[in-house]
């Protein structure tokens, strides 16, 4: 008959080594699922936030896209008897290193407005605001002449650059454009032909992403 301590020290159980090993196992297994889990969700989050940014830019190039293939030149810009209207129906200039861009255009809706012509003189132009960020505003200005007049709307927070290339000719391949970064319709007597445009977006997790475009300009040909 064997002794009640023989019995207790044959019994099966784990020794303290024994548990240290699996929880050490455990934590290790836990901390590579946990990273992994972890890289899953800001290659998403990533994904995400580029599908939102090339979504926003091209929301902001089909409105621009809109705006300048109505662009129209008052004054009889292009015939040999110039005679520009008072006021340049299509500028653009630098402010810093981004762009300011000024046309007339043909609204889609005059009769929402008081003029009921449906001409309206549209501005693309950058916006500072709090902690270096800036905003893409359009300003819709159907009072021409009257500076004062017209209103203002956001078109993007995230935009960090805007720059506007005004081209003379078409380019012979995507890249290869040669373009002017003024441009004023009285001194060139006319609308350039087309209008290179490029936006630079900042994510939430600070990337930048580029956007560009060129929008030919029909009535320039």
């Amino acid at each position: 008959m064997k002794s009640p301590s023989s019995i207790s020290d044959g019994r099966s159980g784990f020794t303290l080594i024994e548990v240290l090993i699996a929880v050490s196992i455990t934590v290790i297994a836990l901390t590579m699922l946990y990273g992994s889990f972890s890289q899953v969700i800001t290659a998403k989050r990533r994904v995400e936030t580029e599908n939102e940014l090339i979504q926003e830019a091209n929301i902001i190039m089909l409105k621009m896209r809109h705006d300048l293939v109505n662009a129209f030149a008052r004054g009889n810009m292009n015939s040999k008897s110039f005679s520009p209207a008072a006021r340049p129906s299509f500028r653009g200039w630098l402010e810093g290193e981004n762009s300011r861009i000024v046309f007339t255009s043909f609204a889609s809706d005059p009769a929402h407005h008081s003029t009921q012509s449906g001409q309206s003189e549209i501005s693309y132009y950058l916006v500072e605001l709090r902690d270096g960020m800036s905003a893409l505003v359009r300003k819709d200005n159907y009072w021409i002449g009257n500076d004062g007049a017209g209103e203002v709307y956001p078109l993007s927070e995230r935009v960090v650059g805007f720059r506007v290339n005004f081209l003379t000719g078409r380019p012979s391949a995507p890249g290869n454009e040669q373009g002017l970064l003024q441009w004023d319709s009285s001194a060139m007597r006319g609308l350039p032909q087309a209008v290179q445009i490029r936006i630079v977006l900042l994510g939430d997790g600070g990337q930048e992403e580029a956007h560009s475009t060129i929008v030919a300009i029909p009535v320039a040909d």
